[in-house]
């Protein structure tokens, strides 16, 4: 059987790591190392991870922390031995069957060796108590296995427009993650992890897991989409584009709408508090997408963006 590393960074969550911790040592088939990287907090939280007393985990410190996590999760990576990665945040839990049910879809495909990476479902889990499944699982269903290539990926992504793959709830060979190149450490300050899931897919085929084997806890303190800042440009753009020239033809589209979806919606994103910086979408392809180009065109003038955030306003004050 394959082993398996964990790999946890943590920047002042002490609040929710033992939750966490505690997810991964209540496995029902436990891992073979777990590494708490401490991404210079300052909040105490490296305190909670000390008192675990257990051979397989090791504790890496960083003296600055990075946006994202990504140059704390590179160091683990590199320091692991096991085949497959498994990551959690510090913020979120596993099921206890979680690293045993991935371990037997990856042992059932039908060429294991091949797979690059498998992610499962998992649940939101809101501050009033609301618990409502991730959008592949809604929308598609886990029912069974269900392996994607590069295109296949592509296209659900694009169906669900977002990412398919959630850091919480995925696991990837650990020679794939260092031969796409790792965490885009110091090129990202948000999007990383999907800027990396896409180099993996291209290398290597993807498995989504049937279940849901994850929550993903939306009160969580110091969350990294609160943090981020949308001033840059989507660090995704540059990689697609180099994709592009060497992508096989019936690829090409599925990457430039890709690049068109994830600028719009880093744009909208923006527009809730400023002006769309124009070099925020540069490169978009209009003749894929005139509709959302306009909308993009309207988001970079002052009157756009004040009409949007009016139009979010208002929405959110309509009764139900």
């Amino acid at each position: 059987m394959s082993d398996f590393a964990v790999v946890i960074p943590i920047y002042n969550k002490r609040p929710h790591i033992a939750r966490a911790l505690q997810s991964v040592f209540d496995q029902t088939e436990p891992p073979a190392e777990i590494f708490v990287v401490d991404d210079a907090s300052t909040d105490g939280g490296l305190d909670e991870v000390v008192r675990y007393r257990d051979e397989r985990l090791t504790i890496l410190r960083r003296s600055e922390p990075g946006p994202g996590g990504y140059a704390a999760r590179n160091m683990a990576i590199l320091r692991a031995q096991s085949e497959w990665v498994a990551f959690l945040d510090a913020d979120d839990a596993w099921a206890p069957n979680h690293l045993a049910a991935i371990r037997t879809t990856i042992a059932r495909a039908e060429a294991p060796d091949r797979i690059g990476g498998i992610f499962s479902g998992y649940s939101n889990v809101w501050p009033d108590g609301r618990e409502e499944p991730d959008r592949y699982t809604s929308r598609i269903g886990r029912d069974d296995a269900r392996l994607l290539d590069f295109p296949a990926l592509l296209a659900t992504w694009l169906e669900l427009k977002e990412c398919p793959v959630w850091t919480s709830a995925s696991a990837f060979r650990r020679q794939t993650l260092i031969d796409a190149g790792l965490f885009p450490a110091g090129r990202c300050s948000r999007g990383g992890d999907k800027d990396l899931w896409l180099r993996v897919a291209r290398d290597a085929p993807v498995i989504a897991a049937p279940g849901t084997m994850a929550i993903y806890h939306r009160d969580a303190v110091n969350m990294v989409t609160h943090r981020n800042s949308t001033d840059t440009r989507h660090c995704l753009c540059e990689t697609i584009t180099t994709m592009l020239p060497d992508a096989p033809e019936p690829v090409r589209p599925l990457l430039r709408r890709l690049f068109n979806l994830e600028v719009y919606l880093y744009a909208l994103y923006a527009a809730k508090e400023r002006k769309v910086d124009r070099a925020f979408w540069r490169g978009f392809y209009a003749q894929e997408d005139p509709l959302r180009f306009l909308v993009l065109a309207g988001l970079s003038t002052r009157t756009g963006a004040y009409a949007a955030r009016r139009l979010r306003s208002i929405l959110r004050r309509r009764p139900s």
